[in-house]
């Protein structure tokens, strides 16, 4: 292929992944992204060009792929256009049209508000190219053409496009050291971000390929060893991230996650067989990042640890929502006798390896039934998050379905399938970030492409075994970590005749180890210092780099300064006149607001007068009540005087009894007065003529909430 256009693509790319972390135009659909891209074809076709009318749109098309390097599907060009007409159009003029035959009219159209970020973009480009090429110099790799970065990055592209359109992922090329660059460069933050923009954007264009249907159905993730062993921490901690995020992501869109029986009984087999090697391996846990003694090196795990997580796992599964499929000895017979299982025995390291992968692919068809062409329609996958180069997700789908390409494989790599689900549905971008998502899938890319070149992990482990059987005091661990270097940089061929060597001469096994591991330590101190040379470069490339962004932040200041300006101005009396009407409507508010609450006072203080009045009756009601009392009393007192002195007495006696009746008259009388006078007379008193007690009283009268004035 053309390395112009594989440039082109690369700085596309990079543009398109500013506009999606500076915009986030992903939120109303997947194709925002494209519409600056759109538009400025649309300006270079009309303002450079001199193009004002087009017969069809597939003009446009070929103008896209000339300026970017990327193929816009003709029904996707034509959405973005049509909504691109309704943004760009308004009543008074019209400056892009799209008539039904597929012709076009441009008029005056200028935009040129992503120019500099293409100048930017191209020079991020150069650069990473540059040092790609530097690179592969200092670690001796001759005739590598400066793309390969590029294509090796657009792989993660082509891996998502055979389940969205069905390509077939091309074979053959070694994408090596192209891994090894990404891989070392991640600890430079500045010019690891140009590598991850190019891997955003060539993953956003893959909505170009594929229109997404939320389509509702339920989905069950049938989860493999290798997805369980990341889970818990047992594989790298970039994998135990990606795991614990499709899980997370997926539950909340209403996935279901499952595990065979068989699965887990594999898992529990490899955890303990790690364990029962433990204190056996001297090379293993350095060569392959993604072996389980590897995360022990990592974690500080000792065999107990392994024994513990071994029997802790169904708990560790049930935590993660994860059910336990139930009676699988009829798929276990189906898969003994299938065309899969009599595949896979040719390429799994055991029949029983063999027979796992047989049973969980015929567990997904039979859960969908049928060929399903469209992603969204697929209701099970077989999820793995395999970097083993024995026999990968791809390899397996090579082999069962190479004649039935055009629809959807059983199997999926967890990467994959996070991918796809943050395209297809803007909610998730919210659950997982742009960064978090590319970080993700470039650790998942280069540990895979790494992991490809390995020796076979039985040769591993028998170089392992001569170590501890055949290794002298003269070989270090510092020897034995250099060893284990070179053949992760895949600098030692052939391994074979190491293993072969220990058991013929031990003594030259010995020279052996200690000659690679002198060539290692004299590597690594040349490639120390030209590093630093390259860093160096790096940095004062980073920093022109800085310093155009800086340029473009403020040309886009001013830009957005005179545009904010420009509608102050336009909108300014109608701004005024929304709040003088507004002022108006709440005045008029305010003003039968006050109307309603005099009223209702009125109301209220008519009520409360009545009240009022009320309790001043029953105040002084309570006063007649005692002179009434006291009245009767009196009354009473006098009869008795009268009837209790006569009878049948003589005239003496009778003239003594009227005189004893007068006294106790006068004596009852005085009482009386003394009490009617003293408490009645002065109660009544105060009660109708002493105005300041009338006053006190009527004050603290308890007046009920709803005769208050408001």
């Amino acid at each position: 292929m053309n390395n112009d256009k594989i440039t082109k693509r690369a700085i596309t790319y990079s543009v398109l992944a500013h506009i999606k972390n500076s915009g986030g135009l992903l939120a109303e659909g997947p194709l925002d992204v494209f519409i600056p891209l759109v538009k400025k074809c649309l300006h270079n076709l009309n303002a450079e060009q001199n193009q004002y009318k087009g017969a069809n749109i597939s003009e446009i098309r070929t103008e896209i792929e000339n300026l970017y390097g990327i193929d816009f599907p003709l029904p996707v060009l034509k959405s973005i256009l049509q909504k691109l007409a309704k943004e760009i159009n308004s009543d008074k003029e019209k400056v892009f049209e799209l008539f039904q035959d597929g012709a076009f009219w441009i008029k005056d159209y200028v935009f040129e508000d992503y120019d500099e970020q293409l100048k930017e973009s191209k020079r991020k480009v150069q650069d990473l190219q540059k040092a790609f090429k530097e690179f592969c110099k200092i670690n001796n790799v001759p005739d590598i053409d400066e793309s390969c970065i590029i294509k090796f990055i657009e792989k993660n592209k082509l891996s998502i496009s055979r389940y969205l359109v069905h390509k077939t992922i091309p074979n053959g090329e070694n994408y090596t050291t192209p891994a090894l660059f990404i891989d070392y460069f991640r600890n430079f933050p500045n010019f690891y971000s140009q590598i991850k923009d190019i891997y955003l954007g060539s993953t956003l264009t893959c909505a170009l390929e594929y229109e997404f249907v939320n389509t509702k159905i339920e989905v069950i993730l049938l989860l493999d060893t290798n997805f369980i062993v990341s889970l818990i921490d047992l594989n790298t901690p970039e994998s135990t991230h990606t795991c614990k995020k499709l899980l997370e992501i997926c539950s909340k869109i209403g996935y279901k996650f499952a595990i065979l029986p068989e699965t887990i009984e594999e898992i529990k087999n490899l955890i303990n067989f790690k364990s029962n090697n433990y204190d056996k391996v001297a090379i293993s846990k350095y060569v392959n990042k993604e072996d389980i003694f590897n995360a022990c090196e990592r974690r500080k795990l000792s065999k107990v640890d392994l024994d513990r997580i071994c029997d802790n796992l169904e708990k560790t599964l049930e935590d993660n929502n994860v059910f336990i499929v139930a009676n699988t000895t009829a798929l276990k017979n189906k898969a003994k006798y299938s065309n899969e299982y009599k595949l896979l025995k040719q390429y799994r390291n055991t029949d029983k390896a063999a027979l796992h992968d047989a049973m969980a692919i015929l567990y997904v068809k039979e859960k969908r039934n049928k060929n399903i062409k469209n992603f969204e329609q697929v209701n099970c996958w077989f999820v793995n998050n395999s970097i083993s180069h024995d026999m990968d997700s791809e390899g397996i789908d090579a082999i069962i379905n190479s004649n039935n390409n055009q629809f959807q494989p059983e199997i999926i790599k967890a990467d994959n399938l996070l991918n796809i689900l943050w395209l297809s549905n803007p909610n998730i971008n919210t659950s997982l970030a742009n960064s978090e998502l590319v970080d993700m899938g470039l650790t998942s890319l280069v540990a895979f492409t790494l992991n490809e070149s390995l020796p076979k992990a039985r040769i591993i482990k028998e170089l392992d075994d001569n170590i501890q059987k055949y290794k002298t005091e003269n070989i270090t661990d510092r020897d034995v970590y250099l060893l284990s270097s070179r053949i992760a940089n895949n600098q030692i061929k052939n391994i074979e005749n190491l293993n072969e060597l220990a058991s013929k001469n031990a003594e030259e096994f010995n020279r052996k180890i200690k000659e690679e591991a002198q060539k290692q330590e004299a590597i690594e101190i040349n490639r120390a210092s030209k590093f630093e040379d390259l860093f160096k470069k790096l940095e004062i490339a980073i920093g022109n780099i800085s310093v155009q962004k800086d340029k473009i932040k403020k040309k886009s200041a001013t830009k957005n300064q005179k545009e904010i300006s420009k509608i102050k101005t336009e909108s300014e009396n109608e701004i005024q006149k929304k709040n003088d009407e507004l002022q108006a409507k709440e005045a008029e508010i305010e003003r039968l607001k006050q109307e309603n609450i005099e009223k209702e006072n009125r109301i209220r203080a008519d009520k409360r007068e009545i009240y009022i009045a009320k309790k001043l009756k029953q105040w002084r009601k309570k006063s007649w009540w005692w002179f009434g009392v006291i009245s009767i009393i009196f009354i009473f007192g006098i009869i008795w005087v009268i009837v209790s002195c006569n009878g049948n007495l003589s005239e003496t006696d009778k003239l003594l009894n009227k005189l004893l009746q007068n006294r106790l008259v006068a004596t009852l009388v005085s009482f009386i007065s003394v009490i009617v006078d003293g408490f009645v007379v002065k109660s009544l008193y105060d009660k109708y003529q002493n105005h300041s007690n009338i006053k006190s009283y009527k004050e603290n009268i308890k007046i009920p909430d709803e005769l208050k004035a408001l």
